[in-house]
């Protein structure tokens, strides 16, 4: 994160930032990448658990779910960190998983994964679960994000 909160910051959060957040930020990445406001909008990803001393990559079936999705694998460098002041301080919009995330932050600055497209409830947490739940995950992620993106550039 850098130094200066100069442009837009979507935060996607979830628990461990192995799963859904970081899936989140990928596709948005992703999708940013062919709009003119691109440059203006910085999109991070953190969770609840701090996984130090041990470093934690993406989970290797959310990894192979964006695969699948986009070509690509998009959360290779990915590693896992825990949402701190400093970084929610930066961000224009909390983008949350699970509705009881939501009382941790601002809440002019907060809404869930589903409020972006204009829904209630929580993106299932794929952790523990096989592949096509994780696939269905990233689905469901990328739509709400499509549906969503007035919100998420609304500050760009």
């Amino acid at each position: 994160m850098s130094e200066t909160c100069a442009c837009s910051t979507v935060l996607f959060v979830c628990r461990g930032n192995l799963c859904r957040s970081p899936m989140a930020m990928a596709l948005l990445q992703n999708r940013l990448k062919n709009e003119s406001r691109s440059e203006r909008v910085r999109v991070d990803s953190a969770g609840y658990y701090d996984w130090n001393p041990f470093s934690r990559e993406a989970h290797p079936f959310a990894r192979r779910a964006l695969t699948q999705l986009c070509g690509i694998d998009l959360l290779i460098d990915h590693q896992a960190k825990q949402w701190t002041p400093e970084i929610v301080a930066c961000a224009t919009l909390i983008v949350v998983a699970e509705e009881w995330m939501r009382d941790d932050f601002h809440p002019c600055r907060v809404m869930t994964m589903r409020e972006l497209a204009g829904m209630k409830g929580d993106v299932e947490d794929p952790y523990g679960h096989d592949y096509a739940v994780y696939v269905a995950c990233a689905r469901e992620i990328d739509e709400l994000i499509r549906r969503g993106m007035s919100h998420l550039l609304g500050g760009a």
